[in-house]
């Protein structure tokens, strides 16, 4: 590849077939690593993870006067992440790596220097300058051996002032690396959209719509056979938007490349949850049926488990995934204000009954519709 720099032509080797033996190990040579050209600013990165979830990495390019990154993000975005980055000094012998925060998009005061979530191992990071290319080298330690890790690379003209603020990006992009099948999937990804719309119905669905039905079964049935319609029909209501939000959750998933296995699992759980209350509610047994007590309790605590954990990876996901400011106080606005007013209704129920010396303290049963005809 061909790249004009300064009115010059500057053959621009294949780092990724090319050994280069510029770095020192364990930069150089390294065995079964994944590698792949960012030919449209002629850089090329390579990543390495080994047993102990210790990943090298080594960006490779042709040297512009400039400063280059390497990011490890949540979602593929630049905010809320931590980069590396480096750039040659005026001695153009000897460079800097440091580690920044990225609050915002790269702009002046929003890389914050010697800030980030990222763990260097005792391995020097590295920056070298030779025959007009630089290399840069760093080893990270993570908690876990990574599947799927979105990583971003950015590269701007200048390099930091004094106080180590860098100048604003030239070029940037996304890539995703799925280290278990050594691949990676080049290109800037904007998701916020996808997010927005999968956290909004996340919390319409199984945050607000399916906690507001069950006091309507358990605060209103003196309003026989009408409380039982109107809790079926908002569950019915509440499960359609969560599956929406499974969907669209499953979308920004295979989106972004994400590596959120904790927020994943429990949604699917909820979701399967979710799938038994509605076949429950389709074979429910007749309230003359010798079955209908357990059929109750069944039904009961599976639904208890669902507003229980419905919030939990709500919450989850709201932090893991960078959420929305917005969306978090929504979120917790209704929560307390659901958490405030379940508990007044408790305390008025228990006083009721206490009031009825003939009432059972005991529920009871759920679904006391009229026997259907066999």
């Amino acid at each position: 590849m061909l790249v004009g720099m300064m009115q010059q032509t500057i053959l621009v080797p294949n780092f990724c077939t090319t050994n280069s033996n510029v770095l020192l190990p364990p930069y150089h040579d390294i065995p079964k690593s994944i590698c792949s050209t960012l030919d449209w600013h002629g850089y090329s990165i390579s990543f390495y993870q080994d047993n102990d979830a210790i990943v090298t990495v080594v960006l490779t390019g042709i040297h512009e006067n400039n400063w280059i990154s390497v990011g490890v993000s949540r979602d593929g975005m630049m905010v809320g992440s931590s980069a590396v980055v480096g750039w040659m000094n005026n001695d153009g012998k000897s460079g800097t790596v440091k580690q920044y925060f990225l609050s915002g998009r790269m702009t002046s005061e929003e890389g914050i220097p010697d800030r980030g979530d990222l763990k260097f191992t005792n391995v020097t990071p590295t920056i070298v300058l030779k025959d007009k290319i630089i290399y840069m080298g760093f080893q990270l330690q993570f908690p876990q051996r990574l599947n799927r890790q979105p990583f971003l690379f950015a590269c701007g003209l200048g390099k930091p002032a004094e106080n180590n603020i860098l100048p604003k990006h030239k070029y940037r992009s996304s890539l995703a690396v799925d280290f278990s099948r050594g691949a990676i999937y080049l290109g800037f990804v904007d998701s916020t959209s996808v997010k927005l719309t999968h956290g909004i119905l996340a919390i319409t669905g199984w945050g607000i719509i399916i906690p507001f039905g069950v006091p309507i079964a358990r605060y209103f049935r003196q309003y026989e056979p009408l409380w039982y319609y109107l809790h079926s029909s908002v569950q019915f209501v509440g499960f359609f938007v969560g599956l929406a939000a499974v969907a669209v959750g499953r979308t920004l998933y295979d989106l972004i490349h994400a590596d959120f296995n904790y927020h994943r699992v429990l949604g699917f759980t909820i979701l399967a949850l979710s799938v038994l209350q509605i076949c429950q509610f389709i074979v429910r047994p007749s309230s003359s049926s010798k079955t209908q007590g357990y059929w109750n309790k069944i039904h009961h605590w599976v639904g208890r488990l669902v507003i229980v954990l419905a919030p939990v990876n709500i919450f989850l996901g709201l932090y893991k995934g960078n959420g929305a400011r917005g969306l978090m106080i929504t979120f917790l606005c209704f929560f307390f204000t659901f958490l405030f007013i379940s508990i007044y209704l408790e305390i008025r129920l228990l006083l009721q009954k206490k009031r009825e010396p003939n009432t059972k303290l005991t529920e009871p049963p759920l679904f006391q519709v009229p026997p259907r005809n066999s």
